[in-house]
């Protein structure tokens, strides 16, 4: 069974669901997300309010043996914007 983490990530960059990760937010809609650990992960971002559109800007591992995913969240007139937002991520299988 492939491992999976997912949470619930408020505006402010706070965790309000969810653990094994944790979250950065220094400019306005971006998040960086850090997973300690050496597996790859595919993660995917929803939005929770209406005209939010959450995006997977890139996923990668780390120097450090942690997998970063870094999430952009944009209004309808594609201007970043802060707001509350959930993702999954699911441990990548085979090669």
């Amino acid at each position: 069974m492939p491992v999976y983490l997912a949470g619930y990530i408020n505006s402010n960059g706070t965790v309000k669901y969810g653990g094994g990760f944790t979250v950065t937010h220094k400019l306005t809609g971006a998040y960086v997300i850090t997973i300690v650990s050496s597996k790859i992960f595919v993660p995917v971002a929803t939005s929770v309010a209406l005209r939010l559109i959450p995006r997977v800007a890139a996923s990668q591992a780390d120097a450090f043996g942690n997998f970063v995913i870094q999430i952009e969240l944009r209004d309808s007139s594609t201007s970043m914007i802060d707001g509350d937002f959930t993702f999954i991520a699911v441990e990548k299988s085979g090669p």
